[in-house]
């Protein structure tokens, strides 16, 4: 069973501005993963760590490249401690035009240290912003946010593997960047593409995440590893092969001597 989404919540700054980006309220269970996607226009830009609901939220990825180039992230939380109603902030130091997507995961976990992928073209070099994450488990998420510095109109945007969108900041009039948002389920585990193969003429930032089915088990630690371990019998008692049990028995047959009167 894939991890299911329970809701995304997307937000936007494309005016230039500081305004706080903040979720809606909603009320999460205990286990729910939470995964915050931030992107910005400029990469000297970082939005704020998001906060909300007195949860930890641990950065799993920061694509600031330098130069004339987009900002990207990716946070993620479990929630704990039954918070009840919540929201989820995030804040841009400087003046700028951004953008957050929040989603709220069932049967869903995350490996202490997940899986993950980033990258990008350098500045000058266009193409579709995509690459390839390493999925560790059947039936998992990726879960993805990319940039676009060159302010390509996303009208042509077209998702690798099924991809759904959650989230686009279009700033392509006037040249003021534009932020994707998706994820895409992974049958299996292992090497997979993820992003978008259209527009071919971005100048991207990409980060990317696994989310596993909460039933996943750790590859090294298999169902069948530990049957076959507890069928293994303890070890039989071994018979000295110089002394046989047929041996024994012969030993056995023969009468004691009796003692012969004079």
């Amino acid at each position: 069973m894939a991890p299911s989404l329970i809701a995304s919540y997307f937000l936007q700054q494309n005016t230039t501005g500081t305004a706080t980006l903040t979720t809606a309220s909603f009320t999460p269970a205990n286990g729910e993963v939470i995964i915050v996607k931030l992107g910005t226009w400029d990469t000297g830009n970082a939005m704020s760590a998001p906060t909300g609901g007195g949860q930890t939220y641990a950065s799993r990825l920061i694509v600031a490249p330098g130069g004339f180039k987009e900002w990207c992230g990716i946070y993620t939380a479990t929630i704990s401690g039954s918070p009840g109603a919540m929201t989820i902030s995030s804040s841009p130091p400087v003046s700028g035009r951004y953008s957050m997507v929040v989603e709220r995961w069932s049967s869903a976990t995350l490996d202490t240290t997940p899986a993950t992928n980033s990258g990008g073209t350098v500045v000058g070099v266009s193409s579709a912003a995509a690459s390839t994450l390493t999925t560790t488990a059947a039936n998992s998420v990726i879960s993805w946010v990319c940039t676009d510095v060159n302010s390509t109109d996303p009208v042509t945007r077209a998702f690798l593997g099924s991809g759904t969108e959650d989230g686009l900041r279009d700033g392509h009039s006037g040249a003021n960047g534009v932020e994707y948002f998706g994820y895409q389920p992974v049958a299996s585990a292992g090497a997979t593409s993820f992003g978008l193969s259209a527009p071919t003429t971005m100048s991207w930032s990409i980060a990317g995440i696994e989310i596993k089915d909460a039933t996943s088990v750790d590859a090294t630690i298999t169902p069948a590893a530990v049957a076959a371990t507890a069928a293994v019998p303890a070890p039989a008692v071994s018979v000295s092969a110089t002394v046989s049990p047929a041996a024994v028995a012969a030993t056995a047959a023969v009468p004691a001597p009796r003692s012969v009167r004079p």
